[in-house]
């Protein structure tokens, strides 16, 4: 019989991942803002964008993408079959053998970074393809780091831990600033240092952040009684069973950073600095999407496994139902607001050391036309979570094939009009598309599924966000927030965060009022806690 404990409720998980995940993407805006401090948007900024793509491309293959949606659901099964004890030989064979892949992939990236650097970086000067190798050749390791780090944080998932799981990634920004700040102290005492030298110290941080990323799981993951057997376990028929699943997974996980990469080879075409805007307004549409889309996918998935294992149809409805619109109530707000105050955000974030005023709005500029694709991509990514419970992997890679051309084919016609802005567009769109054919797959495979409410919620929800834009609009208007740089740093902040939190109470109490399910959930469990606390 199984020991697991009993799982708690879905918006409950997603909660505490959510909370986790806030101070993660904190503590990466303080990542981001120190390398904007060090780098700018030089040449060398461009080379260490381009050759942290390389990596954290392949991560969403390997780590939280395509690997977790392979290896919970088989876990899963698993435990059904033959119990606890199978469970935790199976993660230690499956492990321990992608590990050995893994290796053996990073060995072989790292004797061809030299043409892989040149591809991406295809019409810079040939100097600059030869530093994007080199940092390449220095974080490319990270992939094997982090990768372990996600299938002990996948157990520790299956656990209900949510909370360190999630917490995994504010060691790493932490350490990257920890360990750049201190060797650049050291270096600098010489006299300044030239920006290669500075993107070689924040190539060997990434380094720093996934070790001590692995260090702090390890004990945890050995408390659940999970370990690591390193070897190639291909004879194992659960083993071969996840990787058989993740194999056609691979593109339909990595769609979203697929797209980013092609985007990236695009923008070798654009002006110096265009590689690490397009990261930097990257890393602003992660924010939201990590903050909201995939703490409900992280805490869901071991929740829809459990349910397409058991055939409950209904409750897995309901859960993605709720997954989906709770989704969108959140991200709808936050892609409306970065895209009414994408300037001002910017330069608060962004305008620092050598990232200049101009560079700074040229991120807003991305960030505004990025924005108008989150909820399409988030709705994907929780789509595509559902059908991997329900253990359909080939028509997801399908439609993320079609999702592929549609993008190339779009970046094509927008990057000469609109730059960076075209490639942040066009990578929504194709979501957009993406989501149409998950949905499409989803009909027929999930008895009972019905979209009804999730429509009016959605209806609801939109509502609500584009009347809080025009409030956020009108606010930015009052306060002279369209001239951003014309403040300090302190200024600007004064009157831009009351401006986010008003905005923030407005569209809850709106969408409350509109009646959106989860929204009066929320708002009922707020009166709740309140009324405890009166005497």
């Amino acid at each position: 019989m199984s020991t697991s404990p009993k799982p708690p409720g879905l918006l409950r998980s997603a909660a505490v991942v959510s909370l986790m995940t806030l101070l993660s993407r904190l503590t990466g805006l303080l990542q981001t803002f120190f390398l904007s401090h060090v780098l700018g948007a030089s040449a060398a900024a461009d080379a260490y964008a381009v050759a942290f793509r390389l990596p954290n491309l392949l991560r969403r293959f390997t780590a939280e993408g395509t690997m977790t949606a392979a290896f919970l659901p088989t876990l899963a099964e698993a435990e059904a079959a033959e119990g606890e004890a199978a469970v935790k030989a199976v993660a230690a064979r499956f492990l321990g053998t992608l590990l050995a892949i893994l290796l053996v992939g990073v060995a072989l990236v790292l004797l061809f970074m030299g043409p892989l650097a040149g591809l991406l970086m295809l019409g810079r000067p040939g100097a600059q393809g030869e530093l994007t190798a080199r940092l390449g050749r220095i974080m490319f390791p990270y992939l094997a780091l982090v990768s372990l780090t996600a299938g002990f944080t996948g157990l520790l998932n299956l656990r209900h831990r949510f909370a360190l799981a999630a917490s995994v990634s504010v060691f790493w920004n932490l350490a990257f600033i920890a360990f750049g700040w201190t060797t650049l102290r050291v270096l600098e005492r010489g006299g300044p240092a030239s920006f290669e030298t500075v993107s070689l110290v924040c190539a060997f941080a990434v380094l720093a952040g996934g070790i001590l990323q692995l260090v702090v799981v390890l004990p945890a993951v050995r408390q659940e009684g999970f370990s690591l057997s390193f070897g190639l376990h291909l004879r194992d028929p659960w083993v071969r069973k996840a990787l058989g699943r993740m194999g056609p997974g691979l593109l339909a996980a990595g769609i979203y950073p697929i797209n980013a990469l092609i985007s990236t080879m695009l923008a070798s075409s654009l002006p110096d600095g265009a590689q690490m805007v397009l990261y930097n307004s990257g890393m602003m549409g992660e924010m939201v999407l990590g903050l909201f889309a995939m703490s409900l996918a992280t805490a869901g998935l071991p929740t829809l496994s459990r349910q397409a294992e058991a055939r409950d149809w209904p409750a897995l409805n309901r859960s993605l139902v709720q997954s989906l619109s709770a989704s969108a109530l959140l991200v709808l707000p936050a892609s409306v607001g970065l895209a009414v105050l994408a300037r001002p955000i910017c330069a608060l974030l962004f305008r620092t050391g050598a990232y200049a005023p101009a560079a700074a709005d040229w991120t807003a500029l991305t960030v505004a036309f990025g924005a108008v694709g989150l909820v399409f991509v988030a709705s994907q990514r929780l789509g595509n979570q559902a059908l991997y419970a329900l253990k359909d992997y080939r028509g997801p890679a399908v439609m993320a094939g079609c999702t592929l051309v549609l993008n190339v084919a779009l970046s094509l016609a927008l990057l000469k009009p609109l730059g960076t802005g075209g490639l942040a567009l066009a990578n929504g769109l194709a979501s957009l598309a993406g989501l149409l054919g998950v949905l499409f797959r989803l009909r027929p495979r999930l008895p009972g599924l019905s979209l009804r409410p999730l429509l009016g919620a959605l209806a609801r929800a939109l509502a609500a966000a584009v009347l809080m834009g025009l409030l956020a609009w009108l606010g930015a208007l009052a306060l002279h927030l369209d001239a951003p740089h014309a403040f300090t740093r302190w200024a600007l902040s004064l009157r831009l965060l009351p401006l986010v939190g008003l905005c923030a109470l407005s569209y809850g109490l709106l969408a409350t009022w509109l009646g959106h399910p989860e929204a009066r959930e929320l708002a009922a469990k707020v009166r709740s806690e309140l009324g405890r606390g009166q005497p």
